[in-house]
């Protein structure tokens, strides 16, 4: 009896928080995404939703080729180049309106400057991908998206954990063995879908901390800033490297050039908010290195056929103003999108991926 009860208010609460909970997990949101056998999901082409929080109101729209865009793809133009922006949620970003994502402003900024050609700016990012999901998510959009220039936008703050978690996709085992998850895979989507679970999980973690001399303390988060990180933050590392050699050459293959852009996590530039974090993984018995995810990332990809970004100095260099990042999504604000987008248009140039500025 107490097992059937304890059953009905979990569902209960369950159905109420993701009814009027506004959040990621509820049905609405999760109406962007379809199951895909390689990728495990990706956006459904076609798909509408309306998301809003406390912080931000926005209408989404996928395409009819999958991704983020207000506007079809279409026949390429033979003086239009196109570039393709790999990433994850960062990228997609939900938070704001389409035209204000940093894709769309440096579609505008490249376009706004004399040239030979046209550039097309393509939105590739989905929410919740790692390095391994976006090799694949290329491979099965640039046949028909053709990109002259391929942007892998790596998230520092955990895309060394989510390649050790979607390594096994890598191996060419098939889609059976792709879709063996293991049991931390599955209770980690598990926990990331249900809003009660979320929950659960964050007042499991601050009782543990208190009673960490007893139990003996838990990892402290954030292990890829982390002094003496776990040993899977190494193997992440040496798989991303792995995959973006690999984008490197399928795209070199078609023709295509590639630039590697490492987004920073909010802390890194906030600092009331590193200062937070930082208590908080001393508590955990650990030691926070605020640029620690940056500088192991830089080192893991040294040598690539490829330009590397980092455009923390500019957004450090943006303050102070207005927030650069949202802060209950840690996001990037309209202005953390323009911030971003003018870094890259310069970086772009420089490397010589698209035409310099012609002079007036």
């Amino acid at each position: 009896m107490c097992l059937i009860i304890f059953v009905a208010q979990f569902v209960l609460f369950e159905v109420g928080l993701r009814t009027w909970g506004s959040s990621e997990a509820a049905p609405a949101f999760q109406g962007l995404f379809a199951d895909d056998p390689s990728m495990g999901y990706r956006l459904k082409p076609g798909a509408r939703v309306r998301f809003a929080t406390a912080e931000f109101d926005t209408a989404l729209a996928v395409n009819s080729s999958g991704v983020r865009d207000d506007e079809e793809i279409g026949v390429k133009a033979p003086d239009e180049r196109r570039i393709v922006i790999l990433g994850d949620s960062l990228v997609m970003a939900v938070q704001v309106p389409f035209q204000q994502t940093f894709g769309e402003l440096l579609e505008r900024r490249l376009n706004a400057k004399q040239s030979r050609y046209r550039y097309r700016v393509i939105n590739a990012g989905v929410q919740g991908y790692g390095p391994v999901e976006e090799l694949l998510l290329l491979r099965a959009i640039a046949p028909a998206m053709q990109p002259d220039v391929v942007i892998e936008t790596i998230f520092v703050g955990n895309d060394a954990e989510e390649a050790v978690t979607s390594a096994p996709r890598l191996d060419g085992r098939g889609t059976a063995q792709a879709l063996q998850q293991s049991t931390a895979t599955r209770l980690r989507r598990l926990v990331r879908r249900s809003m009660v679970l979320q929950v659960l999980r964050l007042r499991v973690t601050a009782a543990t901390s208190r009673f960490a001399g007893v139990t003996g303390r838990p990892e402290p988060p954030v292990q890829s800033y982390a002094a003496s990180p776990a040993p899977r933050i190494a193997q992440g590392l040496a798989i991303t490297r792995r995959v973006v050699d690999s984008m490197i050459a399928e795209s070199a293959a078609r023709g295509a050039r590639t630039a590697v852009i490492l987004m920073p996590a909010r802390f890194q530039v906030d600092d009331a908010d590193y200062g937070r974090l930082r208590q908080i993984v001393s508590e955990a018995g650990g030691e926070l290195v605020r640029d620690g995810a940056t500088v192991r990332f830089k080192e893991a990809l040294r040598g690539i056929d490829a330009p590397v970004f980092d455009p923390l100095p500019a957004m450090r260099a943006a303050l102070p103003g207005p927030d650069l990042f949202f802060q209950q999504t840690v996001h990037l604000t309209p202005r953390g999108h323009e911030i971003v987008a003018t870094a890259v248009e310069q970086f772009l140039r420089g490397a010589g991926l698209v035409e310099p500025a012609a002079r007036r």
